[in-house]
Order: structure tokens, then sequence, then C-alpha cells
């Protein structure tokens, strides 16, 4: 019985799980509006805000807005956020769509021109937080 408990122990130590995770938005400049988080499983989907596998829009708090997800997320996904500052639902944006409200993505990728799935995917791992800081 010993044996046995060591080894379910060791099995769920070394096997890779997937799933919750807790998204930490940092560099978040003020309080006004709503942060919203979109995740999107594959690069048909990436910014078809109607086809993301989750959404989250929460009130940001200054410095950091911490978002739990609440679905279970396999593989790599790809994550965007952007801070609705006016709160109506919409990211604004100016010259070549280039964002006037606080904006991210996963994996610290900065697009020079449309945004790629490919670069933005992370792998989500089960008790790991992601980081992602907002470019204003």
């Amino acid at each position: 019985m010993k044996y046995l408990l060591h080894i379910i122990i060791f099995l769920l130590l070394t096997v890779k799980a997937y799933g919750h995770a807790t998204i930490i938005i940092q560099g978040v400049e003020h309080k006004e509006g709503k942060i919203d988080v979109k995740i999107y499983a594959d690069k048909e989907s990436f910014l078809k805000e109607e086809l993301a596998v989750e959404s989250v829009r929460k009130k940001p708090t200054k410095g950091e807005t911490i978002i739990p997800l609440s679905k279970v997320h396999k593989g790599h996904i790809a994550i965007v956020v952007y801070h609705d500052e006016d709160g109506n639902g919409e990211l604004k944006t100016g010259l070549f769509w280039r964002p006037k409200e606080g904006f991210a993505f996963s994996n610290n990728y900065t697009p020079k021109g449309p945004p790629k799935f490919k670069k933005a995917s992370i792998e989500l791992i089960h008790g790991e937080p992601v980081f992602i800081k907002l470019n204003y």
C-alpha cells in the first residue's frame, strides 16, 4: 500500500497538467474602464472576438489586475488583452489601426503589422501564472 501511494504521488508530480490559470496584467495605468481578455485556441479564430474560447471583462486595478480563468485550456493558446479605458466594449485605434488604449499579447509579442497567432501563442500550464504587460 505504501508503494502504491508513492507511485500515485510521483505520477501526480510528473504529469504535465493543463487547465485553469491566472493571468496577471501588469502596467495598468489607471482604474477607469475595463480590462478585456480574450483567449484564442487557433489561428483561424485569432482576433475574431466571437470565436474566443474564453472572454473575461473585469474592472482594472492600477498597477496589476489579476484575471482568473474559469475554463480548462489545452495546448497552445494566444491571449489578447486590452484596457477598454472608456468602457465602450471596443479597442480604440488610430492611424493604421494602431491601438490608442492599452493592449498586449501573450508571449510578450509586439506585432509589427497584423498580429499572428503563432507569435502570440503560449502553452498554458496549470498552476503557472501568465504575466502580460500592457503597452499604452
